[in-house]
């Protein structure tokens, strides 16, 4: 027996949604072009580039490099350069700098393409085939708390114990087990080197639809749609942590989106999977 018309009355469904808005550009790491160089060097941005001072656009003669820690970095002789020289070579370093995050695996390449999209994309909103595998693989990973595993295992009871049909009833069962669910992201041992948890890390926003249900005499067949999304972009907490202020990756970046004079455009990486379970 095909239950499908009776359960497509109250489809598509959304079974959860973060309490993070998608499109949010209020968050501040959304921000861009609103600090200048007091505020900055207030947060501890003094040190930015290896190759150039970018409040002075001062491009660092080599032989001083050696200099570039000490007290008298802001002395360090260099020759001047244009803003647009100094752009180039701020995201040259920051495309070489990313490296070490991203050096090993088939998504090694996603960095360099987001950076590209930072700097040429005016903020528009960043998509990826190769992103959407990533979200799939990592859906498929993990068992403990997993949502489609949750979900399948809501549908499963249902089949075997319900006599009624009530699919308001499931699709209430499914979004209170749900609350207990554990999200994919990007934060393994392996993402800090495999350029995911550089390009994505934590997911700032998701959402989970049941698409379709079908009932059989022997069995059902569901699709489940994960749509998410990620802020390319950094917020004043992320600099001032302890652990990214260290690298200058990040102080690069965030001179890049925050400085009034460079102001590049943060945006929303978005991805999504289609996922087919059944019994």
């Amino acid at each position: 027996m095909d239950n499908s018309f009776s359960s497509s009355m109250y489809l598509p469904c959304t079974l959860f949604e973060t309490v993070a808005r998608f499109d949010d550009r209020t968050a501040d790491d959304m921000q861009c072009g609103d600090m200048g160089e007091r505020e900055l060097l207030a947060l501890g941005l003094r040190d930015i580039s290896a190759k150039v001072d970018p409040y002075r656009l001062v491009r660092y003669d080599l032989l001083n490099r050696y200099e570039l820690d000490s007290p008298f970095s802001s002395s360090v002789s260099g020759v001047k350069i244009s803003h647009q020289q100094c752009v180039e070579i701020l995201f040259n370093e920051m495309k070489e700098l990313s490296l070490m995050f991203s050096f090993e695996g088939k998504y090694k390449m996603l960095i360099g393409e987001m950076i590209d999209h930072f700097r040429f994309g005016n903020g528009c909103g960043f998509y990826s085939e190769r992103l959407n595998l990533a979200f799939h693989e990592r859906l498929n990973s993990y068992i403990n708390h997993n949502p489609m595993l949750l979900i399948e295992n809501a549908i499963e009871y249902f089949y075997l114990n319900s006599t009624s049909r009530d699919y308001q009833e499931l699709l209430h069962k499914i979004k209170y087990v749900l609350l207990g669910s554990t999200l994919p992201k990007f934060n393994e041992n392996e993402d800090r080197i495999n350029g995911l948890g550089i390009t994505v890390h934590d997911i700032a926003a998701q959402t989970i639809t049941l698409s379709s249900l079908q009932g059989y005499t022997m069995g059902w067949s569901a699709t489940l749609f994960f749509e998410a999304q990620d802020h390319f972009g950094l917020d004043v907490i992320d600099i001032q942590d302890k652990l990214y202020s260290q690298f200058r990756f990040f102080r690069i970046w965030f001179f890049l989106q925050r400085h009034r004079d460079f102001a590049f455009k943060p945006f929303f990486t978005n991805f999504n999977s289609v996922e087919k379970i059944e019994k």
